[in-house]
């Protein structure tokens, strides 16, 4: 099992626009499996950058979904 990464810095000490997975999970409680399976039912966006397959989201995206459930 990997250790989560700890969040990347993002220049002038604001925290950084796009999250892995891993790092949102991380940085905001929920399980990897989770935050994956909410990008795979189109609850939370995913960011594709390039070719890559990594899974990227916006933090933005992430923090309205979690303030949105505290209702």
């Amino acid at each position: 099992m990997k250790t989560p990464a700890a969040p990347r810095p993002s220049g002038k000490g604001r925290p950084p626009k796009l999250l892995t997975l891993q790092e949102a999970s991380a940085e905001f409680g929920p399980p990897y499996t989770s935050l994956r399976d909410l990008v795979i039912e189109g609850v939370l966006p995913r960011v594709h950058l390039g070719s890559s397959s990594r899974i990227w989201v916006r933090r933005q995206d992430l923090e309205r979904l979690i303030e949105g459930s505290e209702r």
